[in-house]
């Protein structure tokens, strides 16, 4: 399995029992099928939904060994780690109320970071970078998501996330 798979299994053994988690499926292509073969290829909005009784959290999980997540700009290049359409999933999703949305950005050899959409996009209107390293998600108000070391992997305090967004609105 490769790191980021890992990284999305822990995060989703993390999350407590009484929250609801929905993972929203990969298009076959997202598993490195040739897109030739495929008819149709579904791209969704984000990686995850979950509720717990007050908000609805829609989030696109990302994680890197590297120092930053490149952006894709031109809906042509494909080979960007945070797609165009995801940037726009999210954006539309944190339009309602009581919805909450953002990346959750793993830095492997760091720390784990939720950054809201709208914090991402102020971002990226003042800035000419190409990416977003762990200094940018800090400087534009990332809130750490605290995580253990087991043995092999990881458990997140996904709880005191969630919380600490419910309580912002």
């Amino acid at each position: 399995m490769n790191e980021g798979k890992i990284f999305e299994s822990n995060f989703r053994k993390s999350v407590p029992s009484d929250i609801f988690y929905l993972r929203l499926k990969d298009s076959a292509t997202s598993f490195g099928q040739d897109s030739v073969a495929t008819r149709f290829t579904l791209r969704n909005p984000y990686d995850i939904l979950m509720f717990n009784g007050i908000n609805l959290f829609c989030f696109e999980l990302k994680s890197t060994s590297g120092t930053s997540f490149s952006i894709q700009f031109d809906k042509k290049d494909t080979s960007k780690m945070i797609k165009k359409h995801q940037i726009d999933g999210l954006t539309d999703a944190q339009k309602y109320n009581k919805v909450t949305a953002g990346f959750v950005f793993d830095f492997r050899n760091s720390k784990t970071w939720f950054m809201s959409i709208d914090k991402f996009n102020s971002f990226l209107s003042r800035t000419t970078k190409k990416s977003i390293n762990e200094k940018d998600v800090i400087d534009n108000g990332g809130i750490v998501i605290e995580k253990t070391k087991k043995i092999k992997n990881y458990k997140y305090d996904v709880n005191k996330l969630l919380w600490a967004l419910s309580e912002r609105e």
